[in-house]
């Protein structure tokens, strides 16, 4: 189902303040309500490669399997919907290419790239992610992060090691723990959320989230609710303003009507008994 005119979109991508090149990625499919971000990592111009393989790659499978997709239907074995498989598998795949590429051109040896991707259907949200770029929603006042950052941080903080507040202060933030194509298998977290009209949805590199506390995003999310575009264009300018040390990356997308799925007649009917 095409989502143009009920969901509004806006991205963005800046090389930052002390980068020579911009290794982040971002893209989106406003027909079939996808968002793509990825961060990637592994010096010179690989994680640039690393980064658009993982873009790429989602953005074709997604497309290539979406028209034979049993939208609004159930997986019995894992419990979430053929969407969200369908995100992980496409995040597989991306991973399986940009391993393939490294391991067989030395230049790239060691690339990698985080990524979060998103699927907007049936007043739902499929996410699927691997690494610390992150997801957030927001409903009114509230700006709730959704995905948890697969990073050296949160991995010491959920084992008790530290406070979140310590481990911030004393270990590297970003060290992540997963990412895409550096081992030789991958774990992709799937996360399924309701969405409301209104609510806006933020995919983001840690490039912002590193300069910027989620109260000064709730703030500019706030603030310009109603123009996506000013909005990622404020988030990237207050990011650089803070010192701008990475790349910063943003897609956006704002609820503006509901989308339920429309599933057939006797469906429908069936609830009614």
């Amino acid at each position: 189902m095409a989502l143009k005119g009920r969901v509004a979109t806006a991205h963005l991508t800046d090389v930052g303040r002390a980068r020579d090149n911009n290794e982040d990625s971002v893209a989106e499919d406003g027909d079939i309500g996808l968002l793509v971000l990825a961060d990637g990592m592994g010096g010179y111009s690989a994680g640039e490669i690393a980064s658009g393989i993982a873009t790429a790659t989602v953005l074709d499978v997604v497309r290539r399997d979406w028209p034979k997709l049993k939208h609004g239907q159930i997986d019995p074995d894992s419990g979430y919907s053929l969407e969200s498989l369908l995100l992980r598998h496409a995040l597989e795949t991306a991973h399986t290419t940009i391993y393939q590429v490294s391991q067989s051109q030395p230049q790239c040896a060691g690339m990698g790239t985080t990524a979060v991707v998103c699927l907007l259907h049936d007043d739902r949200m499929s996410i699927a992610y691997v690494g610390d770029s992150r997801l957030y929603r927001m409903r009114g006042p509230v700006l709730e992060q959704i995905t948890r950052d697969h990073s050296l941080v949160e991995e010491l903080v959920a084992r008790g090691h530290y406070s979140r507040e310590d481990a911030l202060q004393l270990v590297r933030r970003n060290i992540v723990t997963r990412a895409l194509g550096v081992e030789t298998t991958v774990e992709v977290d799937l996360i399924e959320e309701g969405l409301e009209p209104r609510d806006v949805v933020l995919l983001c590199s840690d490039g912002l989230t590193d300069m910027l506390d989620d109260e000064t995003i709730r703030l500019t999310l706030a603030e310009f609710t109603d123009n996506l575009n000013t909005a990622a264009e404020m988030l990237v300018q207050k990011a650089n303003e803070r010192g701008g040390r990475d790349n910063v990356s943003v897609v956006l997308a704002r609820v503006d009507t509901r989308f339920p799925h429309k599933r057939p007649w006797y469906e429908r009917l069936i609830e009614w008994f």
